[in-house]
């Protein structure tokens, strides 16, 4: 079972004045942060960096070693987790400039009843979900869905609830997304075997957000499809496709790959084109998992006997989450690009237009490892272990309220993450591998909680779903909150198993 604290000798236990200030320090710390964001309006990579030199001067550290402190943080979490992102990042735009999201959409859809629909929406999007961060799978999916609704005159609360369900929660819960990477490094976890646990909870939260909830609240809330999204999302020669990218491309995380301009290149393009073709239902799904397969053989191979041989070294190799992803983005070039007929310059402006999308992600990663660092050299962690201590809570616990608290008060799920990593964090050494995994998915859970109006996401929902301010608290907050909560019961549940 994960516990309140580890590490500490009988003479540590002794509460000090320095432990109180200490404390006081990371509440003005959260409060720089949220005082920047939310009230100033500043950008989270400067609010983060201000609030982690605050930590470090009031806690006494000299300029230098303050400085120091930010930029060994920085250069630690974006060398680790910064390039999981960026891989992330390309394999969901050539994904999405493919068409393969149209084809797994398509394909569900023809072939499920309509009452099963909700399920069918929450496995695709779920699906969709695990190499693209929510906000891009949220707006690649929401045309497809309104054009559902609006054609065969589908509740549209009733197709867009689910796939809020199913993206949000492998969002928060499974690996590469920043969220789960960034707690992942902060408590020494092991990426397979936390990417397991996170496939195990997400199976019921998504159920418990997705269809159980839609069922009980599509009929309660209104909602229609707005006209000026009818308009975008359902005109063009090349049906669901020509949706699909007319809306990527009004929000800057796609260009007219559907339409094969790239960069308004003419003539090549042009025929590419018309030589386009969705990839199969088999090919998507396939490359879509294939990270996920290979980081699940290594988790699975550690924990078998084993000798140190050539397979060893090939699993081992081939499971690092890193080399999982880029081996994958190497294969979505010919399954998402050549095979489909599209030329070299398009794939190329396609591998071009997946960076700009995540700079923002990750250097507030980058700060936030920043952060967590200079928590980390001043001491924070013995005396949050000793008020954890005091508190009678589990770390878990603890993890999960800190979380939640930052995620309600600051509205972006990966701050309230860096956030409450920062503080738990070095408090998990010595952790047994599967305590560690369950602590950094408590740490993806608790941000998951109670998304409303200081997030970005609530005012996309509310637009596309055509809802007042109160029915998008009633269907986008209620459902986040169900996610979490219902994670964190399957996380004690999983403590007290393991």
């Amino acid at each position: 079972m994960v516990r309140a604290a580890a590490g500490l000798s009988a003479a540590d236990q002794t509460w000090t004045a320095e432990d109180t200030w200490l404390l006081v320090v990371v509440g003005v710390s959260i409060a720089v942060v949220v005082l920047l964001i939310s009230w100033a309006r500043i950008h989270p990579f400067l609010a983060l960096t201000v609030s982690a030199l605050t930590v470090s001067l009031l806690a006494g550290e000299s300029a230098q070693k303050a400085i120091v402190s930010f930029t060994t943080g920085l250069g630690r979490i974006t060398g680790s987790v910064g390039v999981l992102i960026i891989l992330g990042a390309v394999l969901g735009r050539i994904l999405a400039d493919s068409g393969g999201i149209e084809q797994v959409v398509g394909t569900l859809t023809r072939v499920v009843r309509p009452e099963r629909l909700p399920w069918a929406l929450t496995l695709v999007a779920a699906l969709i979900g695990l190499p693209m961060f929510f906000e891009v799978g949220f707006v690649m999916l929401m045309p497809l869905v309104l054009q559902l609704a609006r054609q065969t005159n589908y509740p549209v609360l009733r197709a867009g609830m689910p796939v809020v369900a199913g993206l949000a929660t492998v969002h928060a819960l499974v690996p590469p997304h920043p969220g789960p990477l960034i707690a992942i490094q902060a408590v020494h976890a092991p990426v397979g075997l936390t990417m397991l646990y996170g496939l195990l909870v997400a199976v019921p939260c998504a159920v418990v957000a997705g269809p159980l909830f839609t069922a009980y609240i599509w009929p309660r809330v209104p909602a229609h499809v707005p006209d000026s999204a009818t308009a975008a999302f359902t005109t063009g020669p090349h049906g669901d496709g020509a949706a699909a990218h007319g809306s990527g491309h009004g929000r800057g995380h796609r260009h007219d790959s559907g339409s094969g301009s790239g960069s308004g290149s003419g003539a090549d393009d042009a025929g590419a084109a018309a030589a386009r073709r969705l990839p199969s239902l088999a090919v998507t799904v396939g490359t879509i998992l294939l990270p996920i397969v290979l980081m699940t053989l290594k988790a699975v191979y550690d924990s078998m006997p084993k000798s140190r041989g050539t397979l060893y070294t090939v699993v081992e190799f081939l499971g690092t989450p890193m080399i999982a992803l880029l081996v994958t983005v190497f294969v979505s070039l010919f399954t998402f690009g050549y095979s489909l007929g599209f030329s070299r310059r398009h794939v190329q402006a396609s591998l071009a237009g997946s960076f700009a999308p995540v700079a923002g992600v990750i250097v507030i990663v980058g700060a936030g490892g920043g952060y967590s660092q200079a928590l980390q050299d001043t001491g924070v962690d013995r005396a949050v272990t000793l008020a954890a201590g005091h508190l009678h809570i589990s770390l878990l616990l603890l993890a999960w309220l800190i979380a939640a608290l930052m995620r309600t008060i600051v509205g972006s799920g990966t701050i309230a993450t860096i956030t409450a990593a920062g503080i738990v964090g070095p408090l998990s050494h010595g952790l047994p591998p599967a305590e560690a995994s369950l602590l950094a998915l408590a740490l993806g859970s608790g941000a998951a909680f109670a998304g409303h109006v200081n997030d970005a996401a609530f005012w996309m929902a509310k637009e596309y779903f055509g809802t007042t301010i109160g029915g998008t608290l009633r269907t986008w907050t209620v459902s986040h909150t169900l996610l979490s909560l219902t994670s964190l019961g399957c996380l004690l549940l999983l403590d007290i198993v393991v």
